[in-house]
């Protein structure tokens, strides 16, 4: 990796960026923060550009030197000035710039395809991402109005899932749908109206699997146009799941039966 001296201005170009992509005003790179996350950003071979590490930090210093595959450019920064770009209280040390992972619906494939609908926590919608992964679905669709999948919070919530799942973000629900039917895909609801259980469902069969938010899930006039409505039974005194817990369910559900 190319070094730099340490940064001790607050208007460097390179912190500037770093906050630019932090605050979501540069959409093209994402903000990898964290000792666990970097090192799943090297795992996954990101393209990453820029590597920040706190100067007096020789955990960080160590980390950075596990990026041998390509040339970042690596940047020290004083650490009084680094904590002006972290995302979190109590940073690790290390933040790296890379580019955006890049997928669009074809590379989707088939099998189940999970469809986040006006998801707009991104803690939330990082751990179904993880959660995705972890079943083995083929890719995973955001609607208008969801949450960056690819927010600072996000990525720390899927815990590198992100790197590695195809993800297509800001579809509208109704042409989902459609390219869902379109590619022999049953479109597939959770919703506490569904009167099919989760786990009377065939899930050998190709799916586009839809999750609404946790604040209103889906309207009527959504649900109408979808396949199939599913639900997952409860006690009585329970109103709902949060998202999170209920996506796993499923997913997991459908991976004990692919997996037979």
């Amino acid at each position: 990796m190319n070094e730099t001296e340490v940064i001790t201005s607050r208007d460097n170009a390179n912190l500037k960026l770093a906050r630019a992509v932090r605050d979501s005003r540069d959409l093209s790179l994402i903000f990898i923060e964290g000792a666990r996350l970097f090192e799943e950003a090297i795992r996954s071979r990101l393209d990453i550009l820029h590597v920040l590490i706190s100067a007096d930090d020789s955990r960080s210093v160590k980390l950075a030197e596990l990026l041998s595959y390509q040339p970042a450019k690596l940047i020290k920064v004083a650490p009084r000035l680094f904590d002006t770009i972290a995302d979190t209280t109590n940073s690790q040390g290390v933040i790296a710039l890379a580019r955006k992972p890049q997928s669009d619906r074809e590379s989707l494939g088939g099998g189940i395809v999970v469809l986040l609908h006006e998801v707009n926590n991104p803690a939330n919608l990082g751990a179904v991402v993880r959660s995705a992964e972890a079943s083995g679905a083929s890719g995973l669709i955001t609607t208008i109005g969801s949450a960056d999948a690819f927010s600072p919070k996000a990525l720390r919530a899927s815990m590198g899932s992100a790197f590695r799942l195809p993800i297509v973000e800001r579809l509208d629900l109704s042409d989902a749908i459609a390219w869902a039917g379109g590619r022999g895909l049953v479109s597939t609801a959770a919703d506490v109206s569904g009167k099919i259980r989760y786990s009377d469902v065939d899930w050998n069969v190709p799916r586009l699997v839809i999750f609404g938010s946790e604040a209103h899930g889906l309207e009527e006039r959504e649900l109408a146009s979808i396949d199939e409505k599913i639900c997952i039974p409860m006690e009585s005194e329970v109103e709902s799941l949060n998202l999170a817990v209920s996506s796993g369910i499923i997913l997991f559900e459908a991976k004990r039966q692919r997996i037979g």
